[in-house]
């Protein structure tokens, strides 16, 4: 018997979270500006918003003609209400009584739907990312497998990690905050350049005066740089013997990321601002791409792993993209990370962890060393309606 897809359904959540404590780490880089009582605020040194005090997302759920159910998730770290909308007005009901064990037809149909209109990006795809997650969610728990099994199997059990942004108000206290972290196991951290890019070199300089050589070392400029400034950015990153350069450049220049990639030897690494292979091909074609960073709740797994077999053709590692998020975005960069040959490093937040944890009915595992993609059917999660109910907008 084939299981038809019965419904499809989103909820937009917005979780509480402590800005000033997580500032400087994945999700909220970056000092806001002042705008009193505003639900979204603008960085205070670059062109992006960001929520001003809550964790946003959308949950999705995918129930088939015998009642199993599949959850998902879309990245929506503004307006979830808009990607909850595109669900459940256009996607959710083009799906009723498709095949739901079938998720390369399935996102090939969500892509066909909207393409000639010129929906290749954006809202659109992040919806179809979170009914993918939950589609695959419901292949392994209908199959009685682990996600990573169905995507090929293990290459790995245990994931290496990074240590995404540090917190606190001064150079001295992100080491401190460091040091904590690597008595606990992490071997690698990335820093944000929300300000001035001398004071990122010097947290950098500071860092490595601390932990020393054999601690990794990555630097995300969040598309601060330009054409004049990204090379002397790049040189005092090489000269520091950084790991990698992220979102040096506005997303959409493929011509100065490869220009750039000409001039360092510090790879480049980009993907949290692509959902497609279509989108970041020019990008392996012009040597532009160092590292990939797939975000799940952005391409899903169908694309994901797509984008990981484009990174690996062109001798490319991938580092999935793992920052603000709920249970089904974690668990799938878990899984994503275990059945990726040229898998690197995975994203880690320690603080976002302890927060998806809060609305799952048994936890993911946390820590900073090293990780392992669960081993229950499907993602490996379910969640505690009870728990999100009064965060549902």
């Amino acid at each position: 018997m084939i299981r038809r897809i019965a419904r499809v359904s989103a909820r937009a959540l917005r979780i509480p979270r402590d800005v000033a404590e997580s500032r400087g780490t994945a999700g909220t880089p970056a000092a806001l500006g002042d705008a009193a009582g505003a639900r979204y605020r603008w960085a205070g040194h670059y062109r992006t918003v960001y929520a001003a005090d809550h964790l946003e997302t959308v949950l999705v759920t995918v129930e088939t003609n015998d009642g199993l159910v599949g959850w998902g998730e879309a990245q929506a770290p503004v307006a979830p209400e808009v990607t909850r909308s595109v669900i459940d007005t256009l996607l959710g009901p083009l799906l009723v009584g498709e095949d739901a064990l079938a998720p390369e037809a399935i996102w090939d149909r969500l892509y066909a739907a909207m393409r000639v209109r010129g929906h290749t990006g954006s809202f659109l795809l992040d919806a179809m990312a979170g009914i993918d997650l939950a589609i695959w969610d419901l292949c392994g728990k209908a199959f009685g497998q682990p996600v990573h099994r169905l995507l090929g199997g293990p290459c790995r059990t245990t994931l290496p990690c990074y240590v995404s942004g540090l917190g606190g108000d001064s150079t001295a206290a992100r080491v401190d905050e460091a040091r904590g972290w690597v008595e606990s196991g992490a071997e690698a951290f990335k820093l944000f350049m929300a300000g001035d890019p001398d004071d990122c070199l010097a947290d950098l300089d500071a860092l490595r005066g601390a932990l020393g050589a054999d601690i990794e070392l990555y630097v995300d400029a969040l598309w601060r740089l330009d054409a004049r400034s990204a090379p002397r950015f790049a040189a005092a990153l090489e000269a520091r013997d950084a790991g990698w350069l992220e979102a040096p450049l506005m997303p959409e220049d493929v011509a100065g990321h490869a220009r750039l990639a000409e001039r360092t030897r510090v790879p480049l690494a980009i993907g949290e601002s692509y959902r497609t292979r279509f989108e970041l091909l020019p990008f392996f074609e012009r040597g532009a791409v160092g590292v990939l960073q797939p975000d799940l709740g952005r391409s899903g797994l169908t694309e994901s792993r797509k984008l990981a077999v484009l990174a690996d053709t062109h001798h490319v590692p991938v580092a999935p993209h793992v920052s603000i998020g709920l249970g089904p975005q974690l668990a799938a960069g878990l899984h994503l990370a275990a059945a990726t040959p040229n898998f690197a490093r995975l994203e880690c937040n320690p603080r976002v962890q302890a927060i998806a944890n809060r609305f799952l009915r048994s936890p993911l595992p946390v820590g900073v060393a090293g990780l392992a993609a669960p081993d229950a059917p499907g993602l490996g999660i379910e969640i505690d309606e009870a728990a999100i109910a009064p965060f549902v907008l």
